[in-house]
């Protein structure tokens, strides 16, 4: 009765898929996460403000052109 029990423990043991799937799986969420970040970049500038390079309130002769 033991040996059966633990054949029908250890066969039950298979991985769904090769383990080499689950690093694919991996690799594609991280480049999802990536494309995301990377959507995302400076997204801080667009927003007007002093310091960044989006605002021009002072169109001096010695501003320069930052597009």
């Amino acid at each position: 009765m033991l040996s059966t029990f633990a054949s029908l423990v250890a066969e039950s043991n298979e991985l769904p898929v090769p383990p080499a799937m689950y690093g694919l799986f991996a690799l594609l969420v991280f480049a999802m996460m990536l494309g995301v970040l990377f959507a995302f970049r400076r997204a801080a500038t667009k927003l007007p403000a002093e310091h960044n390079t989006v605002a021009h309130d002072e169109h001096g002769p010695d501003a320069e052109d930052q597009h």
